[in-house]
């Protein structure tokens, strides 16, 4: 693609969010171009609504290389308005970065969670939890979404929005910091498989939201974790972007496996198939295997809106 439409592509979508288009996340550009469309035109001053797009961008692309220039972003002493959006950039960090640098993430993440103030901040700091991954201690937040909760909760029988506010920072505490706590325990499950074939297809399963809970943190994950896999053979030999041919072919031959096998599969709904043939199949020339002319014809007749995060498209 030309170098200047994907400066376009990325202003628009980063620079210029708007309420319909955040899953259309800019396809086909080189890396090298992201990377200095972020050094040259994301700082300081880059709203909220702008480093939600651009963790969404620099995931799928996976690019560490930017790294250090989202670390020099975050305020060394944050403040509670800086809690929202630091915690943003943390964990596009943490999506990116190698293993080594998460124990500093999950420091600084104490920062953030000491200055919450309120269900909107712990939403972000939940997020974060479930980037930093498994090993990561999650009783600071759990304390401070207790705290703010009993601060609201004091206050709920006279004012209807502390009741709602500590009625949400309940079911946070509750239900959502469980769920980030047991899909990490999950990932580390997987990460600790080392036949690589086995792990491959149970992430494979996850990202297509079989037999698996906790999807809304472990399908992204899987996405990611599918991409790793064409970096090296085992999570150790991951660490850095370094695709691989032969081990793409590798994806594209599993992904062309599992969709020929949807109808074998137990306890599929056959409403289903068509939905999850669509992202196979589109998996499937992601890592960059052929598809017919009837099937890419297929896939526009049946995909409808259907988002996948492995696809070109």
């Amino acid at each position: 693609m030309n170098t200047d439409t994907g400066i376009l592509q990325l202003e628009s979508y980063i620079l210029q969010p708007d309420a319909f288009h955040g899953d259309a996340i800019p396809k086909r550009l080189k890396p090298d171009v992201i990377g200095r469309f972020v050094m040259d035109r994301v700082g300081r001053d880059t709203r909220i609504k702008s480093m939600l797009r651009l963790e969404k961008v620099v995931t799928f692309y996976d690019l560490h290389e930017v790294c250090g220039h989202l670390s020099s972003l975050l305020p060394a002493n944050p403040t509670p308005t800086d809690v929202a959006k630091s915690a943003v950039i943390s964990r596009t960090i943490a999506a990116v970065c190698t293993p080594a640098e998460v124990p500093k993430l999950a420091s600084y993440s104490h920062l953030l969670i000491s200055n919450a103030q309120s269900s909107s901040d712990i939403v972000e700091l939940l997020e974060l939890q479930d980037r930093l991954g498994p090993g990561t201690d999650s009783r600071t937040l759990e304390a401070r979404i207790g705290q703010l909760r009993a601060a609201a909760a004091a206050q709920a029988e006279s004012n209807y929005q502390a009741r709602q506010e500590a009625y949400s920072l309940d079911e946070m505490r509750s239900l959502r910091l469980d769920r980030v706590r047991r899909a990490n325990d999950t990932k580390a499950q997987l990460l600790a498989i080392a036949d690589r074939k086995k792990r491959i297809g149970e992430e494979i399963k996850i990202y297509l939201t079989l037999e698996y809970g906790y999807l809304e943190y472990l399908t992204p994950w899987s996405a990611i974790r599918l991409r790793h896999e064409t970096w090296g053979n085992s999570p150790a030999d991951q660490l850095v972007r370094a695709e691989d041919a032969g081990r793409r072919t590798e994806m594209a031959s599993m992904f062309r496996t599992v969709e020929s096998n949807l109808g074998r599969l137990p306890d599929i709904d056959p409403e289903n198939i068509p939905s999850l043939r669509v992202r196979c199949l589109r998996a499937v020339e992601y890592f960059g295997g052929a598809l017919t002319n009837e099937e890419r014809s297929w896939i526009t007749q049946n995909a409808g809106r259907q988002v996948d995060v492995l696809s070109n498209e």
